[in-house]
C-alpha cells in the first residue's frame, strides 16, 4: 500500500515487492493451511467463490480458445480475476482473526497517511523545481525512473495530477476510494480524514471527483429520500458535516480548473477525454467472446462487454457486485462497521469503474480483493470487541449557528405524559 509501485521491470511486465510477498507466502500458508488448519470456510465465502466462478470460466475459455492478443495484460487480468482472489479469500483468509487488529489498524492508517504527505509533497514540489523526486526500486518502478512526467498521462497544466507512490493520478484515487470509508473509520485524527480527501481532489481525475462528490452525496440522497414525507422541512443533524465537505470539494474543484488553466470545459467535455466513445463497444459485442485476451479500457464494463461478450458481461457484473448479492441471504455486514465500511468502498469502486476503474494496473484489484476479505470476514478484532473504533464522537454544541438555522424535530409526548398547552395560545 505504501510502495506499490516498487520493484523492477523483466521485459515489459512490472514485478512489484507487494507481488513478490505474495509468490512467496502463498505456496508456503497454502501449505500450512492444508496440513494445520481445518478446511472449512463460512457460507458466505463459498458464495462468494460462486460469483467469481462464471468469469474464471469465461476467462479462461477465451485465453484456450482465442489466445493471447496482449500477453502482458492478458497475464495481469489472469492475476486479478483467478490468482488474487483465490489467494486472498482462500489460503489468507483463514488467518486474519489470527492477526493484532490494533496493529493492522496502525500499519493500515500510517501506510495511507504517508501516501497523502508524499502525494502532496510532489504535487507541490514539481511546479517549483519542474521534476519528480524519485526512488528507484521504492517510490517508482526502476523500469520507469526518469520517464513519469511522459508515459503516465498526468499532465494538467502547470500542476501535474498528484500521483503520490503509485505513480499515476487515477489509479492513486480508486485506490484510495476503495480505503476511504475504512480509513475514516479507523482514523481517529479528522484533519488527516481532510488531508486524504484533499489529496483524492489533488488527483484532477474527473473519475476520482466523481467518486469523492458521490462518497459525500449518496448519504445526503439516502437522507432526503427518508424524509420525503416532511418536504420541504428537513433534519440534517450530524449530516451537516457532509453538507460543508461537498461546498468545500466542489469550491476545490473549480478553483483547481481555473488555476490550472484547463477551465469548466475540462470538466464539461462530452467525450469525457474519449471514454464515452469506448461505449459504442457494446453494440459491438457478440454473446460469447470472438478475440484473444488483451487489457479492459477505462470504461470497464463496456469493454468487458466487447473482450468477453454479453455472458462475460453478466458474469464480469456477477464478480464485482457480487457483494451486494450476498446480502439477500446474509445481511450480518450491515451490523459491523468494518465490514459496512468495506462494502461502502467496493460499491464506490464499483460505480466509477463505468469512467475508469484502472482495472489492468497494480495494485487496484489487490485492494479490491482485500476489501472483499474484510467485507466477508470484518477486521481482526472487531468481533471479540478488542478492536479499537477510532472515529471520534461529534461533539454537540448547544445554541450552535447550524442548531438556530436548522429546523427542530418536533417533541412528542410519551403515552403516559399529558400534552402541555402553550401559555402563548
Amino acid at each position: 500500500m505504501l510502495f506499490p509501485k516498487g520493484g523492477f521491470k523483466v521485459g515489459f511486465v512490472p514485478i512489484t515487492w507487494g507481488y513478490v510477498f505474495l509468490g512467496l507466502t502463498a505456496p508456503v500458508l497454502l501449505v500450512y493451511r492444508l496440513l494445520a488448519l481445518p478446511l472449512r470456510y463460512r457460507r458466505n465465502l463459498y458464495l462468494a467463490m460462486l460469483c467469481m466462478l462464471p468469469m474464471q470460466c469465461i476467462f479462461i475459455y477465451t485465453g484456450l480458445t482465442f489466445g493471447l492478443a496482449d500477453t502482458g495484460f492478458a497475464v495481469g487480468n489472469a492475476v486479478n480475476f483467478i490468482f488474487l482472489p483465490w489467494v486472498v479469500l482462500g489460503i489468507y483468509a483463514p488467518f486474519l482473526p489470527l492477526i493484532d487488529g490494533n496493529r493492522l489498524s496502525r500499519y493500515f492508517r500510517w501506510s495511507i497517511f504517508l501516501t497523502v504527505i508524499w502525494g502532496i509533497f510532489l504535487f507541490v514540489w514539481h511546479p517549483l523545481t519542474g521534476h519528480f523526486v524519485e526512488i528507484p526500486y521504492f517510490t517508482v518502478n526502476a523500469g520507469d525512473y526518469g520517464d513519469l512526467e511522459y508515459t503516465k498521462h498526468i499532465a494538467r497544466g502547470l500542476f501535474l495530477k498528484l500521483i503520490s507512490t503509485y505513480n499515476n493520478g487515477n489509479l492513486y484515487g480508486v485506490a484510495m476510494l476503495i480505503f476511504l470509508p475504512l480509513y475514516e473509520l479507523l482514523e481517529a485524527k479528522v484533519w488527516r480524514r481532510r488531508l486524504l480527501k484533499l489529496a483524492l481532489v489533488l488527483t484532477l481525475s474527473r473519475t476520482v471527483w466523481v467518486g469523492i462528490v458521490l462518497y459525500e452525496a449518496l448519504p445526503l440522497i439516502t437522507l432526503l429520500a427518508r424524509q420525503a414525507k416532511t418536504l420541504p422541512v428537513l433534519y440534517l443533524g450530524d449530516a451537516k458535516n457532509r453538507v460543508l465537505a461537498l461546498i468545500a470539494i466542489s469550491t476545490i474543484i473549480f478553483s483547481s480548473l481555473v488555476l490550472n488553466g484547463s477551465g469548466l470545459g475540462f470538466l464539461l467535455d462530452p467525450t469525457a477525454g474519449g471514454r464515452l466513445g469506448q461505449l459504442n463497444a457494446i453494440t459491438e459485442a457478440d454473446w460469447l467472446p470472438v478475440r484473444g485476451l488483451q487489457g479492459l479500457s477505462e470504461a470497464t464494463y463496456s469493454s468487458a462487454t466487447f473482450m468477453y461478450g454479453y455472458f462475460g458481461l453478466i458474469a464480469f457484473l456477477l464478480m464485482m457486485w457480487g457483494p451486494m448479492l450476498l446480502l439477500l441471504v446474509d445481511r450480518s455486514p450491515l451490523k459491523s462497521p468494518t465490514r459496512l465500511a468495506a462494502l461502502k468502498g467496493i460499491i464506490l469502486y464499483c460505480l466509477v469503474a463505468t469512467i475508469d476503474g484502472g482495472i489492468n494496473y497494480l495494485p487496484v484489484m489487490l485492494f479490491f480483493w482485500f476489501a472483499y476479505l474484510i467485507y466477508l470476514y470484518g477486521w481482526p478484532g472487531e468481533a471479540e470487541g478488542t478492536l479499537v473504533i477510532a472515529t471520534p464522537q461529534k461533539r454537540r454544541v448547544k445554541n450552535s449557528l447550524w442548531r438556530r438555522l436548522l429546523p427542530r424535530k418536533p417533541r412528542v409526548p410519551k403515552s403516559n405524559e399529558e400534552p402541555q398547552l402553550n401559555p402563548a395560545a
